[in-house]
């Protein structure tokens, strides 16, 4: 079936082709003729990434009368991000309508949505239910004329406690309202609200043989405990392209994986609870514009998150509730595109691959990362190609500066053999130097006793870099400096200011911890009275000392962590034994 067997207006089916849009999905086939010939209440129950919001949309604006200034009706969407997605999608539907839509929610100044609300006249209202029932107790929103309710992920309403709202917003609208109904479950308060405000509805369930989508290339990866950020960097390492999302279980991972990733060259941004509107805004703008090409995020966070083409979805452990993993991979693979679902895992989860098996009714490979061979051939593939495209682009253009010249003349007598080394080691270098230090991080398949032993068999150049955690290696030497997050700083702008003001290159600044007032970086012993020379470093408008850390690089690890023998104050030595308390908090802090 094609969008044109539907029986939409004209002006809708016009707006489908220019977007592309060809066939309908499952819930899009049913739903839309059955909500254009009849004027009834409606529930629709199908997971994420399905097509709900064309399903709900298509037929809706089929019925506002464009010619009305009052709002005709009113989406109640979980989330701002989900509320400006599905205003967008409306907008992009009523390309040859002039109808007028409108996104409220919170987190914004309510004066703009108010000028707004009065001048604009929207014939639809978009929004989450805090911000809509705030500006109807205002006498701005008025929904007595409102003739349809659409309540997208009525579920996730439910579980961030917008369900009394909802009522209240229900309640607001004239007797003959009609009320559709999008949940991907249905629980009891759900069930409890269709049987109280809806009124003998129409119901169309999509079966869960979505939920295991056959375009998703499925796989989970085995690794010693404390290393899954180093796994998903060699993932990325090894691709030749993606466009994905990392979720983690924490805003503090997403942060941390974040930073690491922008430090390893992979452009990336987080999404989290600590963010303003106005930031988040800006991040989702850049990623769909593929300004970066990384997304970090919790689960909550990226709720109301539909970005089209995602070809990678990658999972640091696995989500609490096994459910959501579903609805994280949903997000790749979509409209008959392939997409990849990479999971990383330590031994104390895979019991748990096992019940996710068991949920989506399919089988999770076990994966192998890539070589360190298979990465470094990788790497140099991936750069020689923008090399390339760079050169391509250089041919058709004559804005190449006069200087070139002086540098073409200086590299003549430079034997091709020679220039091309120092290419390669200018490029290449770090990355190859962090390769070559480092082995394997996998746990051979169906081990996990070996994830135990490797903590205390394994070399130390497999033990993950944990910022800021111990005094340094052997070569290197470690410093405090006076700026952190709490000044504004972030990772690029502190590797720009300490390396102008130290005369360091970025790329041999390593182990920088941000802290809240204060950061921690390391650099090889050769450049260490270069950085005593400076006493101060500047970052974001705030200036802060540098100094050495007590403690020198070859302070063991036991030490520096307060862990060996200590002396009383009388002078004798005493040991402290920690409880198994004690131990197991440690354990947690550093895996």
């Amino acid at each position: 079936m094609n969008f044109s067997d539907l029986t939409l207006p004209e002006s809708l089916l016009r707006a489908l082709e220019d977007k592309g849009y060809k066939s309908p999905t499952d819930i899009q086939e049913k739903a839309i003729p059955l909500l254009l010939e009849k004027d009834t209440d409606f529930v629709g129950q199908a997971q994420t990434g399905t097509g709900k919001t064309a399903a709900f949309s298509l037929p809706l604006l089929a019925k506002i009368d464009s010619k009305s200034g009052d709002v005709q009706a009113i989406v109640l969407s979980p989330t701002r991000e989900l509320a400006n997605q599905i205003t967008e999608e409306m907008k992009s539907f009523c390309k040859y309508e002039k109808i007028k839509i409108l996104s409220v929610y919170g987190g914004v100044p309510l004066d703009g949505q108010i000028r707004t609300l009065k001048k604009g006249r929207p014939q639809v209202v978009v929004g989450t239910p805090g911000r809509v029932l705030d500006l109807i107790k205002r006498g701005v929103l008025k929904l007595e004329n409102a003739k349809l309710a659409v309540l997208d992920e009525a579920d996730e309403m439910l579980d961030m406690g917008f369900i009394d709202d909802v009522k209240t917003i229900l309640s607001e609208l004239g007797d003959k309202k009609k009320t559709w109904m999008y949940s991907a479950t249905m629980p009891k308060a759900i069930l409890s609200l269709i049987k109280s405000y809806l009124n003998e509805p129409e119901v169309i369930k999509i079966e869960k043989k979505t939920l295991s989508n056959e375009d998703i290339e499925q796989k989970y990866f085995l690794i010693k405990r404390g290393n899954l950020g180093e796994a998903v960097c060699r993932i990325l390492d090894s691709l030749t392209d993606y466009y994905g999302i990392v979720f983690c279980r924490t805003k503090i991972d997403a942060k941390k994986l974040s930073d690491e990733f922008n430090y390893r060259g992979f452009p990336s941004d987080a999404l989290h609870g600590d963010m303003s509107q106005t930031q988040r805004d800006l991040t989702m703008r850049a990623f769909k514009k593929k300004k970066v090409k990384l997304l970090v995020c919790t689960d909550v966070a990226a709720r109301g998150i539909d970005v089209d083409n995602l070809t990678h979805v990658i999972n640091y452990g696995l989500p609490q509730d096994l459910e959501s993993y579903v609805h994280r991979i949903g997000r790749t693979g979509r409209a008959g595109q392939k997409g990849c679902a990479y999971t990383v895992i330590d031994s104390s989860e895979k019991f748990r691959i096992r019940m996710l098996e068991r949920l989506m009714n399919t089988k999770i490979e076990l994966g192998t990362l890539p070589s360190i061979d298979e990465i470094k051939k990788a790497l140099v593939k991936n750069e020689v190609s923008k090399l390339e495209f760079v050169a391509e682009k250089l041919e058709s253009s004559e804005n190449l500066d006069s200087s070139f010249s002086i540098f073409k003349e200086s590299l003549e007598e430079m034997e091709k053999e020679a220039l091309l080394k120092v290419m390669f080691n200018y490029m290449f270098k770090k990355n190859m130097d962090r390769y070559s230090q480092k082995s394997s991080i996998e746990l051979s398949k169906g081990s996990e006793r070996g994830d135990r032993n490797s903590r205390n068999n394994s070399d130390r150049r497999e033990r993950p870099e944990r910022s800021g955690r111990g005094r340094g290696d052997n070569g290197y030497a470690r410093f405090y400096v006076g700026v952190g997050k709490k000044h504004g700083v972030d990772l690029k702008e502190f590797l720009s200011s300490v390396s102008g003001a130290t005369g360091v290159a970025e790329r041999d600044i390593r182990r920088v911890d941000l802290k809240d007032q204060f950061s921690f970086f390391e650099v090889s012993e050769k450049y260490k009275e270069k950085v005593l020379l400076v006493a101060k470093v500047s970052a974001a408008g705030h200036t802060g000392t540098l100094e050495p850390t007590k403690s020198g690089p070859s302070t063991s690890r036991r030490d520096s962590r307060g862990g060996g023998p200590r002396r009383s104050s009388n002078g004798n030595r005493k040991s402290f034994r920690t409880s198994g308390k004690e131990r197991s908090q440690r354990s947690f802090r550093n895996s």
